[in-house]
């Protein structure tokens, strides 16, 4: 196989826009949620330009960044902190909070001296070592009032006019489960508590605490002056978590009466429109790309029995009351789809181009020969937890033989595959592990010297598959059987994944490569077609 350079030109990047994109219609570009199928307690840090995810694991703590807030999906977590056994903080490590606060990074956790030994876990603070939240660590130990040292969980740490404060869940004695109420104190740094602790609300409402009496993962909201606490309520192995909310509407925030309670302000449901179960522990609002937005991470059950070990993060936009409050409105169901956040691209990502066929030492038209062979783009173009299109021309040599033309790894089974069988065109979906997939097929055999133009379009709204030749549709099928799923794999032109083993190679032409986020239309796809011929 003759070496090839990653083989696209991002065009976002570089501010071009090729003469094939649709020009009288505005591509339709939405993700799915959840946004990442496995996770809990989400902390997400949005700073120059970046969005940081924080979880937790066995295994102790992983950050993962992103430029765009849906990235954060396909985003590789890089661990950055292992804690050495021994210690009082070396076990279940709790619901990790990444704050920015004075020009460095802190992540706030909760921890035990022992594995299961709940009645021990403490508040504890590391500090980056570095600028890049991703480099290395250094535990600076428990953050607590020597008069008040008692359970802790869940702490956030937030500047509201001038003054820092920790607001945690904590039980009001030494042991005991519940009630699990919300303290707060003032901080006179962000390693240091300067106060004793005060009792800011409790679980005395029925709804938070129909299953279990529980306050706890509390997060600040500042908008125009307006503090308050959206906090999690009930237990969160059940479906009857929810998120509940505390308004300063007196002068001190150390004076439990000085805060309001609303409630709840969001949970689940069973209608029509789905099934949401337990939704909560959301993380402090992030704003869209371009500002104009406001986002609000959580997790959520994806089943309705008890246990923890369904939850995954969701995403989706809210907006603020005129009082300056939250307005979160319902939690979206498993498997719906959500626009793209605003500022992030939309369109046309990727094409074979002058500058790019330079580079490859291929004519300027950008036209790839390939010989029992495949070229790897070096690079994962589309997110294929949204809706995506790809078009390609492509000349078969042989067209006895079947030739895979585009597709995205994701593991051990590609996502999808454009491609020739021997007897006609299809676009295809496999399910994660390829033992499944659904197929949009175009009965059509091509002369050998044929060239036929071919776009795949997976809508993630209509949760549909459509194959076009030349410009006109020929097949859609539905996808029934299981949920869309993210493929973090690079693209790769004239070969698939199957079984863990890449498999196919093409002979033939491939040229006028187009890899675009979101679904093209039919007239779309037309305008695409006429703009080539």
């Amino acid at each position: 196989m003759k070496p090839y350079l990653p083989v696209f030109l991002l065009l976002c990047g570089l501010g071009l826009l090729l003469p094939a994109t649709p020009s009288h219609a505005a591509i339709t570009c939405v993700f799915t949620n959840p946004l990442i199928s496995a996770g809990q307690d989400p902390s997400v840090a949005q700073h120059d330009g970046y969005y940081y995810l924080v979880q937790s694991s066995a295994s102790g703590l992983s950050i993962a960044k992103s430029p765009t807030l849906t990235g954060l999906a396909t985003a590789e977590p890089v661990f950055i902190y292992t804690p050495p056994r021994g210690q009082p903080y070396s076990y279940d490590l709790w619901a990790p909070e990444l704050v920015y606060l004075d020009g460095g990074w802190y992540i706030y956790v909760a921890a035990t001296e022992r594995p299961g030994a709940n009645y021990t876990h403490r508040m504890y603070v590391l500090q980056a070592d570095t600028a890049d939240p991703q480099g290395s660590w250094t535990m600076k130990g428990k953050v607590y009032d020597p008069t008040t040292d008692k359970w802790a969980i869940d702490g956030t740490v937030f500047e509201y006019e001038g003054q820092l404060y920790m607001v945690w869940s904590g039980w009001p004695g030494d042991e005991g489960d519940f009630p699990q109420n919300l303290y707060i104190a003032p901080m006179s740094d962000p390693l240091t508590i300067s106060g004793p602790r005060r009792l800011i609300s409790e679980p005395d409402q029925p709804w938070e605490r129909s299953v279990a009496a529980i306050q706890e993962g509390p997060e600040a909201f500042i908008h125009n002056g307006t503090l308050s606490i959206v906090y999690s309520a009930d237990a969160s192995w059940s479906r009857a978590y929810k998120l509940g909310m505390l308004v300063l509407t007196g002068d001190d925030p150390l004076d439990a009466a000085s805060w309001t309670k609303v409630g709840p302000v969001f949970s689940g449901y069973s209608d029509e429109s789905g099934n949401v179960y337990g939704p909560g522990h959301n993380s402090t609002p992030v704003l869209s790309p371009d500002g104009s937005e406001s986002w609000l991470f959580y997790h959520a059950k994806t089943k309705p029995g008890d246990g923890w070990e369904d939850r995954a993060i969701f995403a989706q936009p809210f907006t603020w009351n005129e009082d300056g409050t939250p307005n979160f409105g319902r939690p979206v169901p498993a498997g719906a789809t959500i626009p793209l956040p605003a500022g992030e691209l939309c369109g046309l990502v990727a094409a074979d181009g002058d500058i790019l066929a330079a580079s490859l030492e291929a004519p300027p038209e950008g036209v790839f020969e390939l010989q029992q062979s495949f070229i790897d783009t070096g690079m994962s173009w589309l997110d294929t937890l949204g809706s995506f299109s790809v078009a390609a021309e492509v000349r078969v040599a042989d067209p006895a033989t079947p030739a895979p033309i585009l597709s995205q790894d994701g593991g051990i089974s590609s996502n999808f595959v454009l491609e020739y069988t021997g007897e006609g065109f299809s676009f295809t979906l496999f399910a994660p592990f390829g033992n499944m997939s659904i197929s949009a097929a175009a009965p059509l055999v091509p002369a050998a010297d044929q060239w036929v133009h071919l776009v795949g379009v997976w809508d993630g709204q209509t949760k549909q598959a459509t194959l076009y030749v030349d410009g006109q549709p020929q097949a859609t099928v539905a996808l029934e059987d299981w949920a869309p799923w993210s493929a973090r794999g690079n693209t790769i032109l004239g070969a698939l994944r199957q079984g863990g083993k890449r498999t196919g190679a093409f002979s033939g032409v491939i040229r006028n490569v187009q890899l675009y986020s979101g679904a093209l239309d039919a007239a779309e796809v037309q305008e695409v077609y006429s703009n080539l011929h």
